[in-house]
């Protein structure tokens, strides 16, 4: 019988600490039905993360998340994505990482903060940098005892707004959405309450993506409050926006997170069987 799933995860291919390969072993574990693996404007683990799922009896999903250009923090989730127009659009968004990445360790260092590509790697391949995030570059700054902790790297020095701080190459909301849609995939506004302040605004924003083409919300999720998982039914049950959800999932870089588990319980398989309809999967 088809039971729980979790559309919102992260592998090593970006800022998860699981191999594709060990994601899939913990979903089967877990006993999730269906996971799809969206790591951060990459899909080079989804080969080896869908071909292990198969092995395991799995419902392996390619995904991919997108972090658009907002004023607060706003990404869209694509689900059975693919195809060579996405692919290079996410290699430039990877160099705009890694470019990132390099002035933020110039910055820091600047600041006197001594943090090089190879810090922000830890042992990675250094072209792996272009797959990183800021994460990495908190964990840098922790293990050599500049700071005690991530949040606290992230709240004081690295964060939007902070001292260390360097913007990337990113895409508007409606791009994202209308990238992935090209692609042949089903969009998804990831953790909405995280880019809103209101329900009202929540609503209007939702009603501006649907304009280029966006299909679902991300109502279920591990860090909502019950309110906030309302207030997401509500505006997606009022636009007519179908309902997605997931964990999140970035193993040890976020440990209060476990894979499958979101406000509420878990996500219930019938949301992916409407998700696929929606283009004809």
């Amino acid at each position: 019988m088809k039971g729980k799933i979790d559309l919102h995860t992260h592998s090593v291919r970006s800022d998860g600490t699981l191999t594709p390969t060990e994601l899939a072993l913990l979903a089967a574990k877990t006993g999730l039905s269906a996971v799809a693996l969206t790591d951060h404007d990459t899909t080079e683990g989804t080969a080896e993360f869908i071909k292990e799922c198969g092995r395991l009896g799995i419902e392996g999903i390619a995904g991919v998340e997108i972090g658009a250009r907002f004023r607060r923090e706003l990404h869209i989730v694509g689900l059975y994505v693919g195809g060579t127009e996405l692919e290079d659009m996410l290699s430039k968004l990877r160099d705009g990482r890694r470019e990132r990445n390099i002035r933020m360790a110039e910055k820091l260092t600047d600041g006197g903060y001594d943090i090089s590509a190879e810090d922000i790697c830890d042992g990675r391949p250094e072209e792996d940098i272009k797959n990183l995030g800021r994460v990495h570059i908190a964990n840098a700054l922790v293990r050599k005892g500049y700071i005690g902790s991530v949040n606290e790297a992230f709240d004081r020095m690295i964060g939007k707004d902070k001292p260390y701080y360097v913007s990337r190459f990113t895409l508007s909301p409606e791009e994202c959405v209308e990238l992935i849609k090209r692609s042949g995939g089903v969009a998804v506004w990831a953790h909405p309450v995280y880019a809103v302040s209101s329900e009202q605004e929540m609503r209007e924003l939702a009603e501006r993506l649907m304009a280029a083409g966006l299909d679902a919300m991300e109502c279920l999720y591990s860090r909502y409050s019950e309110t906030e998982t309302e207030m997401c039914m509500r505006v997606a049950g009022e636009t007519g926006l179908l309902v997605s959800g997931g964990s999140d999932f970035h193993g040890a870089n976020k440990p209060d997170v476990k894979l499958g588990c979101v406000s509420g319980g878990y996500v219930p398989y019938e949301i992916l069987e409407k998700l696929k309809d929606r283009i004809g999967e």
